[in-house]
């Protein structure tokens, strides 16, 4: 077994990432068989019925919601757990659970709170990017549409008891299992690989957003996971970034819960500036304050070489003596 660890640790760190990328998109095919057995309880034409409904966009709440779980547990938290098998988990920093200061979870409340005009603005920039009009945002446009079929059909309640489990699949299980991923396994990784926290950070904010497969929001979500990366940085621990990422996808479920049907309708996508009232500036401006502070108080309060140092010293005596013959 040491061999084997031996052989991984010291493999070319570029290969580490492709190992790492290869794992999660086989973790990911088998999620979704599983998601499917899951959902149809084994049956063969509830199967062919569930596959035959995810190609149309006309999944029910329940099928998106185990395969969406199945997919977050294997996919992320599985590969996440199998990577570390291979190449040890001091190599990764022990995916930096240990407990936070409290006031860097005040942080990541308002970090995640604070963000929301940001969101909001690089998302118009975003589509505005990908050209209107251009195949390019004819295709980004078609997944968008998928999406927000997908995503009004989870966030649609008939009653309160049904909150409770899209709240553990959208909010819960993603901010757990995305933030092992990408900001416990992944951002050590490309840290090892390059020696630098900002291309480890940025990079694995951007396959954050890619995975998601919703192009007119590339932008904020990688926007979003640099938040939750410096955040890891930061602290020296996974926890601010979970709550922080549950908190920005709880807040839409809530959101959906309390205002219902017509906030699915209008407040899923940003609304044209000139609609905007006293109201909504007042509540960016205040949001974009508390943003400030909270990046401005991350600096000071942080210290990002306590994370620098972990992944620098954390060699294993896998890593310092070759095994013997």
């Amino acid at each position: 077994m040491s061999f084997i660890r031996h052989a991984f640790q010291t493999m070319n760190p570029l290969a580490q990432v492709v190992m790492l990328g290869c794992i999660v998109l086989t973790f990911m095919a088998l999620a979704a068989g599983a998601g499917v057995l899951w959902a149809s309880g084994g049956d063969p034409a509830a199967m062919q019925a569930l596959m035959q409904a995810g190609q149309t966009g006309g999944l029910q709440r329940d099928a998106v919601l185990a395969m969406n779980n199945a997919n977050q547990l294997m996919a992320f938290l599985g590969a996440s757990w199998a990577f570390a098998g291979l190449v040890g988990l001091g190599f990764l920093g022990r995916f930096f659970l240990g407990a936070p200061r409290p006031r860097m979870l005040l942080l990541a409340v308002v970090v995640a709170l604070g963000m929301s005009p940001v969101l909001d603005f690089t998302y118009r920039l975003n589509e505005w990017a990908l050209v209107p009009g251009s195949d390019l945002h004819a295709w980004a446009g078609a997944l968008e549409a998928q999406a927000m079929a997908l995503t009004k059909a989870l966030l649609t309640f008939e009653q309160t008891s049904e909150v409770w489990a899209v709240l553990l699949s959208v909010a819960v299980l993603p901010a757990v299992c995305e933030e092992w991923l990408f900001r416990g396994t992944l951002q050590p990784l490309l840290f090892r690989a390059t020696g630098n926290v900002h291309v480890a950070v940025w990079v694995s904010a951007a396959l954050f957003s890619a995975i998601h497969m919703q192009f007119f929001g590339f932008i904020p979500r990688m926007l979003l996971g640099a938040g939750f990366g410096y955040l890891v940085v930061y602290s020296g621990s996974l926890w601010p970034a979970i709550l922080g990422h549950f908190v920005n996808n709880a807040g839409v479920v809530v959101a959906a819960w309390w205002m219902g049907k017509d906030w699915l309708n209008e407040g899923l996508e940003p609304q044209a500036l000139s609609s905007w009232g006293a109201t909504d500036w007042g509540t960016a401006v205040v949001a974009l304050v508390a943003l400030g502070w909270a990046l401005r108080a991350l600096g000071s309060w942080g210290e990002r070489g306590t994370y620098v140092n972990r992944l620098s010293s954390a060699a294993t005596p896998t890593e310092q003596t070759p095994p013997r013959s």
